[in-house]
């Protein structure tokens, strides 16, 4: 049996994640909107290794009991900051 490619296996990956048909908290628009205030503010400061701005689009955007929630399901793909969020989110919410 001949090894995947990176890319064979990030296709079968998505594949296997659409077929999940997960549903996040997150629209897929409030993701994108959460994503560019993100490169927004981390092209000002670095990240101090906190979600200190995941939090405050959260507080601007999301209903208060909704948050923690919210949190919890980006933890479970690597956002444990800012930086993460964006980095480790990214392909969960399968944005392009």
């Amino acid at each position: 049996m001949k090894k995947l490619t990176k890319e064979e296996k990030k296709l079968l990956m998505r594949k296997w994640k659409t077929s999940q048909k997960k549903e996040y908290l997150l629209s897929k628009d409030e993701v994108e909107k959460l994503f560019i205030y993100l490169e927004s503010q981390l092209e000002q400061t670095p990240c101090q290794h906190t979600r200190m701005h995941t939090k405050q689009w959260l507080k601007n955007n999301q209903p208060q009991d909704k948050i923690v929630d919210i949190l919890n399901e980006m933890e479970e793909m690597g956002g444990y900051c800012d930086c993460e969020v964006l980095l480790n989110c990214y392909e969960d919410y399968d944005i392009e």
